[in-house]
C-alpha cells in the first residue's frame, strides 16, 4: 500500500445539512435550484477497524451539519480486518455498523475487506444499516447482496442533484477483490473501468456526477483520464494519503489514508447546474479536540473486553518487519501440525512490530482472517510454481517460509530465470522427494499453483497455530535478524 504524502490543504470554511431523495420524502417538492449552491463531503477509506477516533469525525461532521447546508459522509471501503475489537465481535464487524449509524454516514462503497467475515455475515451487516451500499461492478448470480445498488442519486436541501456510483477493485488473475474467493460465491465481478464508462449516462439528468471507488489511487487516475465526465473520484484500497487532493482530467482525485487517522473534505460549488469549483484535503485527526460524548462512550463499550488483555508470550525483543513476522508465523503453523515446510504471504501479515509482551490482541490483529491451515504433499516442482505465483503477482518476494530457504533469481525485467530452493543446513531439496506444505486457505485458493495432492484443511486457524507456539515456550530471540526469502536481480542478457 502506498504513502503518498502531500502538504496540508488547511482547513475549509464549508456547509451542511443533509437530506437525501432516499431518506427524505418532502424532496420531492422543493424550491427551484438556486444560482449558486455549496457542497461539503466528508469521506473516510480503509478504517480497517480502527474506530477510536469517530468521537472526533462525529464532532467535526456534526459542528457542520449544525451550522451549513449540504454536508455529506461517504465511506469507500474496508471497514474490517485489523481491529479484534471489531472482527472478534459477535456479529463481526457490529461496532463498526453502530458508529456509521449513528454519524449518519450516507452512503458506502463496499472494499475487498468488506466480504472477510462471509457473504451471509455481509447481508446482514446492510440490511441494519441506515445507509445504502453502492457499486455498479458487483452483480449477483442469485438473490444473493440484493440490497446493492450500482448508483444512488442524492440532493441537497435546495434540490441540486448528486449522483455517485460506486466501483470496487478486482485481481488481474481471478477477475475477484482481494479476499478469500469462497467469500464472495454467488457474485460475479466485472472489471471496473470498462463498467465506468456505462456510467455516463447519469451525467445527463444531475448537476454533480461522482465516483465513489475502491481501487486505488492509481486506478483513480485512470479513471480520471478516461472519465472527464465525472466531477470527483473519491477513492480507497491504496492507504493513499492525498493532501491535497488532486486535479486529473479536470476531475478531483481524493483519498484520506487509511486507520482513521484522516478524514477526507471535498467541497463543491454549484452554479447554475455545473460544478464550477472543486477542492478537498484531509483534516488529521491527532490534531482535532473536540469529541462527540455519546460516541466516545459508545467506543468505550465496545473496547471493553479484558480477554484481548491477556498476555500470550513475552519475547526478549520486539518482532520487526515481514521477515521476522513471517519467519514466527510459519513456524508456528510448521510445528503446530507436523509439517515439512509452511508458507505465509504478507498480506496477511498486518502489523509490522509485535511488542515484546504479546497480547491475544496483538496476535488477532496481526493475523485477523480466521484462515483455517491447508495441507499438500508437494514436490520441489510445484513447490517452486507456488512461489512463481506469487512472485510474479507483484514482481517481488512474497511468501515467508519455515522449513526452507528459497531464491529467486530474476533478470533486470524481473521475468524469474530461476528458483533455488534449500534445507536450513543450505543443502538443496531432493528433486524425487514429496514435502508436506502448509499453507492458509486464502493462499490455497487465490494462487494459481499446480499441486496433484489437492489439499486436506486442517480445521485450525494460522491465529490458533501462533497463540500455541507462542504458548509453548518457543525461544523468540531467533528473530532478531532473521531471513529466509530472497531475490537476486541479475542484470539482462546481452542482446545477440
Amino acid at each position: 500500500m502506498s504513502a503518498r504524502k502531500r502538504f496540508p490543504a488547511g482547513s475549509f470554511l464549508l456547509a451542511a445539512v443533509l437530506v437525501t431523495g432516499l431518506a427524505c420524502a418532502s424532496c420531492a417538492s422543493v424550491a427551484p435550484v438556486p444560482a449558486e449552491t455549496r457542497i461539503v463531503i466528508f469521506h473516510s477509506n480503509d478504517v480497517h477497524g480502527k474506530i477510536d477516533n469517530f468521537a472526533k469525525v462525529a464532532a467535526l461532521i456534526e459542528s457542520e451539519r449544525k451550522n451549513c447546508e449540504n454536508v455529506f459522509y461517504f465511506c469507500a471501503g474496508d471497514n474490517f480486518t485489523g481491529n479484534p475489537v471489531i472482527d472478534q465481535y459477535e456479529p463481526p464487524g457490529e461496532p463498526v455498523l453502530e458508529l456509521y449509524n449513528r454519524l449518519g454516514l450516507d452512503l458506502l462503497c463496499p472494499g475487498n475487506h468488506e466480504f472477510d467475515y462471509g457473504l451471509e455475515n455481509l447481508e446482514k451487516f446492510v440490511a441494519r444499516a441506515r445507509f445504502p451500499f453502492v457499486c455498479a461492478n458487483i452483480r449477483s448470480a442469485g438473490a444473493a447482496f440484493s440490497q446493492l445498488r450500482p448508483s444512488v442519486v442524492l440532493k441537497t436541501k435546495s434540490g441540486v442533484r448528486i449522483a455517485v456510483f460506486g466501483l470496487i477493485q478486482v485481481e488481474a488473475g481471478n477477475g475477484l477483490p482481494s479476499t478469500h474467493p469462497d467469500r464472495v460465491k454467488g457474485l460475479r465481478f466485472s472489471e471496473p473501468l470498462q463498467k465506468a464508462l456505462e456510467m455516463k449516462a447519469l451525467r445527463r439528468d444531475n448537476q454533480v456526477l461522482i465516483g465513489l471507488t475502491h481501487l486505488g489511487f492509481d486506478l483513480d487516475q485512470k479513471l480520471a483520464e478516461q472519465m472527464p465526465e465525472l466531477d470527483a473520484i473519491i477513492g480507497g484500497h491504496s492507504h493513499t494519503r492525498v493532501d491535497p487532493a488532486e486535479t486529473v482530467n479536470g476531475v478531483l482525485v481524493a483519498q484520506a489514508g487509511s486507520d482513521n487517522r484522516f478524514l477526507g473534505r471535498v467541497e463543491l460549488r454549484v452554479r447554475n447546474g455545473r460544478v464550477v469549483e472543486k477542492k478537498g484535503g484531509l483534516i488529521e485527526l491527532k490534531g482535532a479536540s473536540e469529541e462527540d460524548p455519546e460516541v466516545k462512550a459508545m467506543i468505550a463499550r465496545f473496547n471493553q473486553n479484558p480477554a484481548f488483555a491477556r498476555v500470550i508470550a513475552e519475547a526478549p525483543l520486539e518482532i520487526t518487519g515481514k521477515d521476522a513476522l513471517g519467519s514466527l508465523m510459519t513456524d508456528a503453523m510448521r510445528q503446530a501440525f507436523g509439517l515439512d515446510i509452511a508458507f505465509q504471504n504478507e498480506g496477511g501479515i498486518r502489523l509490522n512490530q509485535l511488542p515484546r509482551r504479546i497480547t491475544l490482541k496483538d496476535i488477532y490483529t496481526l493475523d485477523p482472517f480466521g484462515n483455517p491451515v491447508v495441507r499438500f504433499a508437494m514436490t520441489p516442482a510445484e513447490i517452486r510454481g507456488l512461489v512463481r505465483s506469487s512472485f510474479e503477482k507483484g514482481g517481488e518476494i512474497d511468501l515467508q517460509v519455515s522449513g526452507i530457504s528459497y531464491v529467486v533469481r530474476s533478470g533486470g525485467d524481473r521475468q524469474i530465470k530461476e528458483i533455488l530452493l534449500r534445507h536450513p543446513d543450505g543443502t538443496p531439496l531432493a528433486e524425487d522427494g514429496k514435502f508436506q506444505v502448509g499453507v492458509s486457505s486464502y493462499v490455497a485458493s487465490s494462487y494459481n499453483f499446480v499441486h496433484a495432492d489437492p489439499g486436506q484443511s486442517l480445521q485450525s486457524t494460522t491465529a490458533d497455530a501462533l497463540i500455541r507456539y507462542l504458548q509453548s515456550g518457543a525461544d523468540l530471540g531467533m528473530y532478531r535478524d532473521v531471513q529466509r526469502a530472497f531475490w537476486e536481480e541479475t542484470a539482462q542478457d546481452p542482446k545477440p
